[in-house]
């Protein structure tokens, strides 16, 4: 019966240590380095620059700096549930509820302003910074953060991805 009792207890240790530091009322923050997408490259751009995410019992935040946009362009920021090596890189946009709808608060976008529909805006030098925050703790899916070009009439929403930072 000790046996049993002293298994258990290792167990359970490693079932708390294996827990992300937000579940356990701190803070896990992860970051990761933007690389140019193919349909980037066609585009002539070569995007560098990082992401980050942090959890915390607050929520989530991601942050985002890019350089090698074009000046004055808009482009989509969103958290993605696979990494940049996928076969579609980065998956699809990163859902609190799986089954719920494609736009904030139950997606994760960045912004340069305080609207979350906004998108992330290219300075004079072609560098964008974003951020976007929502009030739940993104589970391990939230593995990327993916930058789009959009098209003309599109929104940001989305369009083709044209980099990616995987979140580690």
């Amino acid at each position: 019966m000790r046996h049993g009792r002293a298994l258990f207890a290792v167990l359970l240790v490693l079932g708390v240590l294996a827990l992300p530091a937000a579940a356990l009322g701190g803070t896990d923050t992860k970051h990761g380095k933007f690389t140019t997408l193919p349909e980037g490259e066609a585009m002539g751009l070569d995007i560098k620059g990082f992401a980050q995410i942090k959890r915390s019992t607050d929520g989530t935040v991601v942050k985002a700096v890019v350089r090698g946009l074009e000046p004055g362009t808009i482009y989509a920021a969103h958290l993605h549930d696979a990494p940049c090596s996928a076969p579609n890189p980065g998956g699809g946009h990163y859902k609190n509820d799986p089954a719920g709808p494609s736009v904030p608060p139950n997606e994760l976008w960045l912004s340069s302003t305080d609207d979350p529909m906004a998108g992330i805006t290219a300075n004079a030098g072609g560098v964008a910074k974003g951020r976007g925050s929502a009030d739940w703790v993104a589970r391990p899916e939230a593995q990327s953060v993916v930058i789009h070009f959009i098209p003309p009439g599109g929104t940001t929403a989305g369009g083709p991805k044209i980099a990616c930072a995987d979140l580690r």
